[in-house]
C-alpha cells in the first residue's frame, strides 16, 4: 500500500455478489469484500490454485450441482472448507446483509421487490465508511445481474452524489462483471452465502447451528453479517411518516412526478425520484 504521507489517494477494491435460498422465497443476501490491490492479488492466486481454475459457485459446491455434480460430496465439502479458511487468512475484510423476504412481504405487502437493493445499499454504506476511515477511495465491482444492474448503478450514483461525505471515497462508477470470469466476485459469493445461510438457518424450515465456515470468518473480527427481519421492518414502517417528512417526499408527490414526466411506476422510477428529491433539496 502507498504510504499516506505521500499524499496519494490509495485505492481499495470491493467485489460483491448476492445469494438466495433454494426457493428464492425466504432470504436474499448481498455481500462485499474490501482490500488492497496486493491483498486481492495474493488471495486470488491462492484461490485459483485451490479451485484448479474452475469458477467457484458456493451454492453448487455445497449442494453437489453444476461443475461439482460428478465429484464426491466429501470432496466438495473439503473445497468449501478450504476456501473459507483461505478467505479467513487473507487479510481482506467484508460485510454481508441478509433480508428476510417473508417479513418484508408481510409488513410491506405493497412494496416492489426491493430486497436486493436494500441489502446492496447497506453493503455500499458500510464499505465506504471503511474507506473513509482509512482516507482511501473504494472501487466497486459486483456480479452482473441483468435484472438489477441498471438500478444498482442508479442507486450507487445517487449515493455518491447525494452523500457529500462519501463522494471522495467512492470511485466515480461502479462496474459489473460475470462472476464466472472473475475469481474475486466468486470469493464474495462465499461470504454472501454465509450471510444468507446464517439467517435461513434461523427462519427456514430446518433450524441449524452456526456454520463452522462462518465461525472461521467471524473469529477473525474482519467479517460481519447483519440480518433484517420482522423487528427491523416493523420499526421501519413506524418511522416511515417521519422519514418522509425529513426527506420531503411522499406518495402524492411521487405520483405527480410520474405524471409530469409521463412515466410508469417501477423500481427505476422510484430510485430516480429519490435522487431527484435529494438534488432538489440540496439546491434549495
Amino acid at each position: 500500500m502507498v504510504c499516506k504521507s505521500q499524499s496519494v489517494i490509495v485505492m481499495l477494491f470491493v467485489y460483491g455478489d448476492e445469494s438466495m435460498d433454494e426457493t428464492q422465497e425466504r432470504v436474499c443476501a448481498v455481500a462485499g469484500i474490501i482490500g488492497t490491490k496486493e491483498q486481492w492479488e495474493a488471495t486470488e492466486q491462492r484461490w485459483v490454485q485451490r479451485t484448479n481454475g474452475v469458477p467457484f459457485h458456493a451454492n453448487h459446491c455445497e449442494s453437489d450441482q453444476g461443475d461439482y455434480k460428478t465429484r464426491p460430496h466429501w470432496e466438495n465439502q473439503g473445497l468449501y472448507r478450504d476456501l473459507a479458511t483461505l478467505l479467513a487468512n487473507s487479510g481482506l475484510c467484508g460485510v454481508g446483509k441478509a433480508i428476510d423476504l417473508a417479513a418484508k412481504r408481510k409488513i410491506f405487502p405493497e412494496s416492489e421487490d426491493l430486497a436486493y437493493y436494500t441489502a446492496f445499499q447497506r453493503v455500499v454504506a458500510d464499505l465506504v465508511q471503511f474507506a473513509r476511515l482509512w482516507g482511501d477511495t473504494a472501487e466497486f465491482t459486483f456480479d452482473m445481474r441483468m435484472q438489477s444492474e441498471h438500478n444498482a448503478g442508479l442507486l450507487y450514483g445517487s449515493l455518491r452524489e447525494n452523500e457529500p461525505e462519501w463522494t471522495a471515497h467512492l470511485a466515480k462508477k461502479i462496474s459489473f462483471e460475470f462472476a464466472k470470469d472473475n475469481p474475486r466476485i466468486q470469493i464474495a459469493d462465499l461470504l454472501a452465502r454465509e450471510a444468507m445461510k446464517a439467517l435461513d438457518n434461523e427462519i427456514g424450515p430446518v433450524k441449524r447451528n452456526i456454520r463452522k465456515s462462518w465461525l472461521a470468518l467471524a473469529k477473525t473480527g474482519r467479517f460481519k453479517i447483519h440480518a433484517f427481519s420482522a423487528d427491523w421492518f416493523e420499526s421501519l414502517k413506524q418511522k416511515m411518516p417521519e422519514f418522509e417528512k425529513q426527506l420531503n417526499m411522499n406518495r402524492d408527490d411521487y405520483l405527480e412526478w410520474l405524471r409530469i414526466r409521463h412515466r410508469q411506476h417501477c423500481v427505476s422510477a422510484m430510485l430516480q425520484y429519490s435522487d431527484w428529491t435529494a438534488r432538489r433539496d440540496k439546491k434549495s
